[in-house]
């Protein structure tokens, strides 16, 4: 690497004229406008209601307004108060998560405008937090503007900015930028800038397990941006040790927080929830668990699922509620394709990045994308497996990659320089358009699964919800013609012939219910002789049988 870097700013020295962070007003009416412009965007959502999972995470939730449902919270999973005599009830220890609803419960009561409005100003924070990280770290405040205004609005952001249970992204990574805000203006040795960065990450650990893989990041930054300033002319070697020793104390933090998992969680949920047993009621189709993979399963959706991550933050129409992403279980086509175009991407990037003379900066930006999606690419643990949410991290990378390149092509003259900016601003229009457009599918429970059943018409799950939502609104008819078109689609999914059988039998329809109970009887029954006939039939054969 050249040792010729802009190295981020230690100790600012505001020159005359300029405000807070050496800007001058008219840098920082620029940053006010960006995040001005990021919240009236986001206004509209505040119409919207409860969806999915806030009915039983706060609304329904009568132990939220105990002082106990917070302390219970650091002590237990996140969903403890489902069934406190049973737990772990999740695979998700996320203490400040459970602290953030009540205190919105404790201020607002259950009104959603409130609670959104909240998310909308968290929002915002991590707009202005952008920024300044970018500005640090590269010197630059054009380019910490540009990164602003893209992670702003991007339409990435849209479930996990107007959705009120998805608040541990936003939050998490509000807590990763400041702590890193905080270690990269520290003083050297054990200053009060470097307990701040820890404190926060602290809070970040216990808001989102994401979060574990920051001391990677800070590892990235010391290497990196510090060690060659810190140890002239050391080699490799002495530069990772200096690099280690600035990451250690963030090292103790994760470490700490493991400790705390594992004693609310126990060894079997510590890694996601554990496979369970298939009892009667599993097999009958009365009850549908998680579906477990195996390895090999998740290597052969791995490259379909990065692909659709990179579609979902450059492309203005992908982002929503859910995807049309299902899991691979035999060797297909999509599979090679997909690798292929990533590794294609990839070495393009790599060389791209390699002869820029801003090659730090990228290399920082992929390191902190690849370190925040990592754990969301657990497949086996999510219940789907592409979510928007899980970029809310790792687009801070993207964003300020895509302005570094952006003032890069720009320096090149006049004509790059308009050419980029009306580039630019025909991006963002279209990025606020997508956003604006998408926040309305979170209105309620009917607009959330009409939506997911228009993205993934085959995935039962939302069927079902969809249909419970409808006769909530009181609209069973139209419940019913979710379901029949779902039987339509699968004609062998049982529990969509059950949920369809009660749905009959709820609204009084007798013959149809005795007909569609009898096809999920047989169906049923054909599903537990096809399982307990499996292993006898494996058993039965050669070893070498394929």
């Amino acid at each position: 690497m050249t040792k010729s870097k802009p190295a981020p700013a230690r100790k600012e020295e505001a020159p005359a004229g300029t405000l807070f962070w050496a800007l001058t007003p008219q840098q920082a009416a620029i940053l006010a406008a960006i995040v001005i412009v990021t919240i009236a965007i986001y206004l509209p959502s505040m119409r919207n209601g409860w969806v999915f999972d806030d009915w039983q995470e706060f609304v329904d939730n009568k132990l939220i307004h105990n002082w106990s449902f917070v302390w219970n919270s650091f002590r237990y999973d996140s969903w403890w108060f489902l069934e406190p005599r049973q737990l772990p009830a999740s695979a998700y220890y996320r203490p400040l998560e459970n602290t953030w609803f009540a205190a919105n419960a404790l201020l607002f009561g259950t009104h959603p405008a409130a609670w959104h409005l909240t998310k909308i100003a968290l929002h915002a924070v991590a707009v202005i937090l952008c920024f300044r990280v970018a500005q640090l770290l590269t010197g630059e405040v054009a380019a910490g503007l540009i990164a602003a205004a893209i992670f702003g609005v991007t339409p990435a952001h849209t479930g996990g900015v107007v959705w009120a249970s998805a608040i541990p992204e936003p939050l998490s990574t509000v807590f990763e930028l400041g702590a890193m805000t905080f270690l990269i203006g520290r003083k050297p040795g054990w200053s009060r800038g470097l307990f701040i960065a820890l404190i926060l990450y602290a809070c970040a650990t216990l808001t989102h397990e994401s979060a574990i893989l920051f001391p990677l990041i800070v590892f990235a930054y010391a290497f990196i941006f510090e060690s060659d300033e810190n140890v002239e002319g050391a080699g490799t070697g002495r530069r990772m040790v200096e690099a280690l020793l600035v990451c250690a104390p963030f090292v103790a933090v994760a470490i700490a927080y493991i400790c705390a998992r594992l004693n609310a969680l126990g060894a079997n949920y510590m890694f996601g929830v554990p496979p369970s047993g298939t009892g009667t009621l599993v097999l009958r189709g009365f009850v549908v668990l998680k579906a477990h993979h195996t390895p090999a399963e998740i290597l052969m959706t791995m490259p379909v699922v990065l692909i659709a991550y990179l579609a979902i933050l450059t492309l203005p129409q992908v982002a929503g509620p859910t995807h049309e992403v299902r899991w691979i279980t035999h060797p297909a086509p999509i599979v090679f394709v997909s690798a292929a175009a990533l590794v294609v991407l990839a070495a393009a990037a790599i060389v791209a990045a390699w002869r820029s003379p801003r090659r730090r900066i990228f290399l920082f930006c992929a390191a902190w994308s690849l370190f925040t999606i990592a754990p969301a690419l657990n497949l086996d643990a999510l219940w789907w497996p592409v979510d928007d949410r899980y970029l809310y991290a790792p687009s801070f990378g993207w964003s300020l990659a895509v302005a570094v390149a952006v003032l890069q092509i720009a320096a090149a003259g006049a004509t790059a320089r308009k050419a980029v900016g009306v580039a630019m601003a025909a991006l963002l229009a279209m990025y606020a358009i997508s956003t604006m457009r998408t926040e309305r599918y979170w209105y309620d429970d009917v607009a959330f699964f009409q939506r997911c059943v228009e993205i993934a018409p085959r995935e039962s799950d939302y069927r079902v919800r969809l249909a419970a939502a409808l006769n909530k609104a009181g609209n069973p008819e139209q419940a019913a013609a979710e379901l029949e078109a779902g039987t339509a689609l699968d004609p062998d999914d049982v529990h969509l012939h059950l949920k369809l059988a009660q749905q009959y039998k709820m609204m009084g329809r007798e013959v149809e219910f005795e007909q569609e109970f009898q096809k999920f009887n047989q169906l049923s029954q054909a599903k537990v002789e096809r399982e307990r006939a499996a292993p006898a039939a494996g058993a039965s054969q050669p070893a070498d049988t394929p």
